[in-house]
């Protein structure tokens, strides 16, 4: 028996990987907006508090907004850098989505949205507490000279 799906479900998730520490921070949306973005910079100011947020981004437009450039002409706390257009391999945030997506997925489908989000934490406290057989490979200290 196939199993065809009736109903399309989306989220959007939003992610930052943080050079000094590479923890992955994330928030999952209903929609990808501006004001998400916006809700998603200040759960990253209230994680690190202290530090200003320097964010490597491509040019997807709700990273170039109105809304999102009038906010960070607002608060000196965070800076943004766009990366050139098509540029994905420079993202290090990119290598995280690749492998995140294929260790979710793998040869897995999911009923609901639910399970799917349960599967994103669990991988993500792994990731953290260094319990991966495989993770993506970064080189922070590249990035971090470059900022």
């Amino acid at each position: 028996m196939v199993h065809t799906v009736k109903n399309r479900l989306s989220k959007t998730i939003f992610g930052a990987l943080s050079l000094r520490t590479s923890r992955f921070y994330w928030k999952q949306a209903n929609t990808g907006n501006s004001q998400q973005f916006i809700m998603f910079l200040h759960q990253l100011y209230q994680a690190n508090p202290s530090k200003k947020l320097m964010i490597i981004l491509d040019n997807g437009p709700i990273h170039r907004s109105r809304k999102v450039r009038a906010f960070v002409e607002r608060y000196d706390w965070v800076e943004l850098f766009f990366l050139p257009p098509y540029s994905p391999e420079y993202n290090p945030i990119e290598r995280f989505w690749h492998w995140l997506k294929h260790k979710v997925y793998g040869c897995k489908s999911f009923t609901k949205m639910e399970e799917l989000i349960q599967q994103i934490r669990k991988l993500v406290w792994h990731f953290h507490e260094q319990r991966t057989v495989s993770k993506p490979t970064f080189n922070f200290q590249a990035y971090a000279n470059l900022l």
